[in-house]
């Protein structure tokens, strides 16, 4: 397999070391490897691995998170040294500054901990699973209750919102405009 080494700006890294949001579950369910990654990755990576067809993959949250990168100086999977968030390319363009970056991060940490903890009111148990399991979890919850269960609708539009954001500053434009659109219709 030949090595593609991505080396990011350290201004980049500072801000991606603080984030996390792509390593934890929130963003994806799994970060897709490169041909012949596999045998030549971390040991809980190698774990995590999954095939559908002919892409390769491991689960996410990566088992190196605990709240941030344990590996993140050693080696790992290309896509976690590779892969640039819509706002690290944003960053990049110089069209945020990196204080606005952090603070946007700081942000979107700050407001899943803040549903985290409206679920742990709401069903007096913490929830350990990554966002993305969470969003899976209020998909099984019917909404059509009579009356509606308010607590869980309002975990719900709080996800929902959070969602959005997540996709207008962490995934592409053109992915927030197109979900943008399709409301709209």
């Amino acid at each position: 397999m030949e090595e593609l080494v991505v080396e990011s700006p350290f201004t980049e890294q500072e801000i991606c070391v603080k984030c996390g949001l792509c390593c934890d579950g929130t963003l994806f369910s799994h970060a897709v490897l490169q041909k012949g990654e596999r045998g030549n990755l971390p040991e809980k990576i190698e774990q995590q691995y999954g095939k559908e067809g002919e892409s390769e993959f491991f689960t996410l949250p990566c088992a190196y998170f605990e709240g941030k990168c344990t590996i993140y100086n050693q080696k790992k999977a290309v896509v976690c040294s590779a892969f640039r968030c819509q706002l690290l390319k944003t960053f990049a363009n110089g069209d945020v500054s990196q204080k606005d970056a952090i603070k946007i991060v700081t942000d979107a940490l700050k407001f899943k901990a803040e549903i985290y903890q409206f679920y742990k009111q709401t069903f007096g148990v913490e929830f350990k699973l990554s966002f993305r399991e969470l969003l899976a979890e209020l998909n099984k919850m019917s909404p059509d209750t009579d009356p509606p269960n308010v607590p869980v609708e309002l975990l719900r539009m709080k996800c929902n919102i959070y969602q959005t954001l997540l996709i207008k500053n962490f995934k592409s434009i053109k992915t927030f405009e197109s979900m943008i659109e399709s409301t709209v219709e």
